[in-house]
């Protein structure tokens, strides 16, 4: 069975009907015919801001949390812990991290990287960081 790691911007997608990339958020999941998805500290962190930022989620602290824990109860959901530090996490990756917008994308790669999952992304700019040694680390939805 296949592991993924969904970025912030695939939670958000997934949760808001009105969002631009619900509907092929929604069909990746669909797709994935109940896979072992991964929510980590940063995920879980990104999730709640996006949510509950009066210009895109506005929802109150208090319902993406909410929002969190009901993604978070799910069967097929797992929390990661990030027990390995960030240098060591981008190590694999780290021929391809040129600026200081990569660090977070960055970070996510290498946990997907050490869980042999797939970070499932909206964000094509990360294709960049995988290179293709760890293309198969990467799924790009947009």
């Amino acid at each position: 069975m296949k592991t993924y790691l969904p970025d912030v911007n695939i939670w958000v997608a997934l949760s808001d009907p009105a969002h631009i990339a619900h509907e092929p958020a929604t069909e990746w999941l669909r797709g994935s015919h109940g896979a072992r998805l991964l929510l980590c500290p940063v995920t879980e962190a990104g999730f709640v801001r996006i949510a509950a930022s009066p210009l895109v989620g506005k929802k109150s602290i208090a319902d993406a949390m909410r929002m969190l824990e009901e993604i978070a109860a799910l069967p097929n959901v797992a929390h990661l812990p990030i027990s390995n530090s960030w240098l060591e996490l981008v190590r694999p990756i780290t021929p391809h991290l040129h600026g200081y917008r990569q660090v977070t994308d960055a970070l996510l790669l290498g946990l997907a990287i050490r869980q042999n999952a797939v970070l499932v992304t909206l964000d094509r700019r990360i294709q960049a960081l995988a290179g293709e040694a760890y293309a198969a680390n990467l799924l790009t939805l947009a």
